[in-house]
């Protein structure tokens, strides 16, 4: 059972972790070639990561995930549409959780799935988050985490994570040139998605539907 401790986000150690690169399905004619380096040129902190179809990693197959840190130094994200039957009432057992009391963990990726993280829609710039969208930040201290569940947040402003999503120093973009990504520009109303179970699917349709429209 994970428990709130700070995860430290610290992307130079993300390539001692274990993940392994899922291999995608590339498009390996020149216009797929140029779609994919065009979204290697789109990953950046704030983007959405959707799993293209038949991604065979277990870990990310039909994930969405949103990418919260991105630079040389490596990648983090957090897979928005794994949603658990752990309450939260279990993970923070000493706390009054009010209205969060039916809210549930997320399944937020294989890496260090023994803490927690959460991701708050607030416009707020505080020293105790990360601002991820203009109006999404990410929060990884005990003490913020407590104060947010403690204040009967719902899960269309508020929603803890278990683990997240590592790559190291241009895996990212190495996964994302052979295929295994789509990017796309989001919002905090795909982040908090009132039907994770579908996201995956909506987000691949829109995929597709995109490259229809862009046929000449």
């Amino acid at each position: 059972m994970p428990t709130p401790n700070t995860i430290l986000l610290v992307c130079a150690t993300l390539a001692a972790l274990g993940h392994v690169e899922p291999a995608g399905r590339a498009d390996a004619t020149d216009a797929g070639v140029q779609l994919r380096s065009g979204a290697v040129k789109e990953l950046a902190a704030g983007k959405l990561l959707v799993a293209v179809r038949g991604l065979p990693d277990p870990n990310f197959a039909e994930t969405v995930i949103l990418l919260a840190e991105h630079s040389g130094e490596g990648s983090m994200g957090l897979v928005l549409n794994r949603r658990t039957d752990v309450p939260l009432s279990r993970v923070f057992s000493d706390l009054k959780l009010g209205q969060a009391s039916s809210s549930a963990l997320y399944s937020g990726g294989p890496v260090a799935t023994d803490a927690v993280v959460a991701l708050e829609r607030s416009q707020a710039a505080r020293p105790d988050g990360r601002q991820v969208l203009a109006d999404v930040r990410m929060v990884a201290s005990r003490e913020a985490l407590e104060a947010l569940v403690a204040s009967g947040a719902g899960p269309d402003r508020f929603r803890v994570y278990a683990g997240y999503a590592g790559w190291g120093p241009g895996q990212l973009e190495r996964e994302t040139l052979h295929g295994s990504w789509h990017v796309f520009h989001t919002e905090a109303a795909v982040v908090f998605d009132p039907d994770p179970g579908t996201l995956w699917q909506r987000q691949v349709r829109r995929t597709e539907e995109r490259m229809v429209s862009a046929l000449p």
